[in-house]
């Protein structure tokens, strides 16, 4: 997917791990998906076949729980999809310093 921002700058998607890239998770969704990592890893069953069972039904819950973020590394502008998976723009009052917010915390997978 490319994302043509408003300054004209373009937003790519199309591989992992960007640093302009994140995932939103709601306030009101985020211990509903705490709780059931718990209930996964707790209750999971001894198997292979059991372990990657849980881990799918969380892979597929956070993808229905989060909404994609992306932020122009020209600008800064935010780009949000809604419910309806269109972009919502969102855009910094003061001058971007060319830092990403979504960049890695921990410095893996960083590009």
């Amino acid at each position: 997917m490319k994302i043509r921002c408003e300054c004209g700058g373009i937003i790519v998607d199309q591989t992992d791990s960007l640093p302009y890239k994140g995932h939103l998770i709601s306030d009101q969704d985020w211990f509903d998906f705490l709780d059931a990592i718990d209930r996964a890893i707790e209750k999971s069953g001894p198997t292979d076949k059991d372990k990657e069972r849980a881990a799918m039904s969380i892979r597929r819950l956070a993808v229905h729980l989060t909404k994609l973020i992306y932020q122009c590394t020209n600008c800064g502008r935010l780009y949000v999809t809604n419910e309806e998976e269109e972009l919502e723009t969102f855009q910094n009052l003061k001058p971007f310093e060319g830092k990403s917010i979504l960049a890695s915390d921990s410095g893996k997978n960083q590009n």
